[in-house]
């Protein structure tokens, strides 16, 4: 059965909903009479130069994406598991916007890695991925080609579509921190430049089953979260690839920035360690190189339950992979908590970070916006940007 599958969320899209938002008591109400859902967004085609009004319902997602005929009981059994880590991230995402007037948001733990892992799927789903992630021939692909090869014979598994669904099935059905202990093993075993090296330099020993646990760790544990809000009277716009999009260079490195919009007044925004403000007076000139340096967010203020040091965790090895995911895992540890300050952003500053996404809209690509007076700046903006 042929069935429209989303890489964007519906619940991110209501937040751009043009019109009234109506309950789902209500939608599914005027559903029952008309056939027709009542939710429309704004939508620009780049490959057309069309703006129109469209149903949520038939934007950014694509047929049959998460469908799995290697799962013989339900082959939308991906996209069921997707739906229950999107209703827990939604109500996060509820909470960010109830905390905007206080500047603040303290999280739990196990309710940041659930944030954590749902952003990192979000991009890992783009459905850009889908068909090159795993493609062995892949010119991006030339250190892992071996890996794909060897994962997709042990597993059974016939195309790169099949082998991205394989460790989709992975992420969901793994816990963030299993995940982290997946990855743990690889960074005690081979070291961050060992697999680093790997990558970049070398190839991916086949036998390494749990290799994406690492790209997963990369992420979760050399970035720190911050939450961006857009200035009065101003908005974040949406595209196709504002989710998981780089931005920045950091030591020559791609990737200084990386950028999720939720909403037309939240970005999260996850910046590589190494620009910590802690770290700035060992930072050499030039190590940064982004259009978004003038953003200067607060990484998170951790509370550990036993205090403000959190006493329990003075015997933890900092430099040990494992000793800090088993640490993170332990009933110990979800019970810390974490403030992060909300950082706004100046109106230049919200222009600017559109820009950033208008950029890098490709040819096939395209973008969502609330306002049309908001859009229409943002624009202008960017055509004064340089390039």
């Amino acid at each position: 059965m042929t069935q429209y599958q989303h890489f964007i969320p519906r619940f991110i899209l209501r937040r751009f909903q043009v019109g009234q938002v109506k309950s789902k008591t209500e939608r599914r109400k005027e559903f029952r009479r008309t056939g027709v859902e009542p939710e429309y967004v704004h939508y620009y085609d780049v490959a057309t130069s069309s703006l129109d009004v469209r149903p949520i319902g038939k934007v950014y997602g694509v047929q049959n994406i998460y469908q799995d005929v290697r799962s013989t009981d339900d082959i939308n059994e991906l996209e069921k598991k997707l739906a229950v880590l999107e209703r827990h991230a939604a109500c996060i995402i509820k909470d960010l916007h109830q905390a905007l007037s206080q500047g603040t948001l303290t999280l739990k733990r196990r309710l940041l890695e659930d944030l954590r892992k749902f952003l990192f799927i979000m991009h890992y789903r783009n459905a850009a991925c889908s068909d090159i992630y795993f493609q062995a021939d892949h010119p991006q692909n030339t250190s892992s080609r071996q890996w794909i090869e060897s994962v997709m014979k042990a597993k059974g598994l016939h195309s790169a579509a099949e082998t991205w669904l394989h460790f989709l099935r992975y992420y969901l059905d793994t816990s963030h921190s299993d995940i982290m202990r997946d990855a743990a093993e690889l960074v005690e075993k081979y070291g961050e430049e060992g697999l680093q090296n790997m990558i970049t330099e070398s190839h991916i020993p086949p036998d390494l089953e749990h290799f994406p646990a690492y790209t997963y760790y990369v992420q979760a544990n050399g970035y720190f979260f911050s939450i961006w809000e857009a200035a009065e009277g101003e908005e974040f716009i949406i595209t196709s690839h504002a989710f998981g999009l780089w931005e920045g260079l950091g030591y020559g490195c791609p990737g200084l920035h990386r950028i999720f919009v939720v909403s037309p007044r939240i970005a999260i925004v996850l910046r590589h360690v190494l620009s910590r403000p802690e770290l700035k007076e060992h930072t050499k000139p030039g190590a940064f190189v982004s259009c978004l340096l003038d953003v200067n967010p607060a990484p998170p203020t951790p509370i550990y339950t036993c205090g403000e040091h959190g006493t329990h965790i003075d015997h933890i090895n900092f430099q040990s992979a494992m000793a800090l995911a088993r640490y993170r895992s332990s009933q110990k540890g979800e019970d810390d908590s974490f403030v992060f300050k909300i950082t706004k952003l100046l109106r230049p500053q919200t222009l600017n970070f559109n820009s950033v996404l208008l950029v890098n809209v490709t040819e096939t690509g395209s973008l969502t916006f609330l306002s049309k007076e908001s859009m229409l700046r943002a624009a202008r903006a960017f055509l004064s940007w340089p390039v």
